[in-house]
């Protein structure tokens, strides 16, 4: 019976880490499907082209990352703020360093600003929440709730 309850948790838990609004892991297979599709075998420089249906935030951090750490709670209440505006996704750069190494990741945490139609836009470093909701008015031009 415990183990049932507990199974049950665990799989309610992971409906809500996963789900398509709010705060998203994004592994490199997601980042293909979601994101931008890209093919490192041909040898030629990817090209961008954002396939999302609106625009998206994607956080990329290491475990290691005190800042990362503080910035995880504020783009939890972004995407709360933002639910159905904008993708808020998560990237674990050591566990995926290839995306981390697309972009030119060098340090943590480093936000990408993905527009519909324009090129990313990055921000390196921890800012406090009045900064990200200037910055998705003047990127994505979405007003704060």
């Amino acid at each position: 019976m415990q183990k049932r309850i507990f199974f049950s948790i665990l799989v309610a838990l992971f409906a809500l880490s996963s789900s398509a609004e709010g705060l998203t892991y994004l592994s490199t297979e997601d980042f293909k499907q979601k994101v931008c599709y890209y093919d490192l075998t041909t040898g030629q420089q990817p090209r961008w082209k954002y396939i999302g249906d609106k625009p998206c935030l994607i956080d990329f951090y290491t475990s290691w990352c005190k800042w990362c750490d503080e910035l995880h709670p504020v783009l939890e209440q972004i995407a709360k703020m933002y639910e159905g505006q904008i993708y808020v996704y998560t990237l674990n750069a050591e566990k995926e360093p290839e995306l981390a190494a697309l972009f030119g990741v060098r340090s943590y945490p480093t936000v990408v600003f993905c527009p519909m139609v324009e090129s990313p836009q990055i921000v390196a470093g921890y800012y406090p929440l009045d900064f990200w909701q200037e910055a998705i008015l003047q990127v994505f031009g979405i007003t704060k709730p």
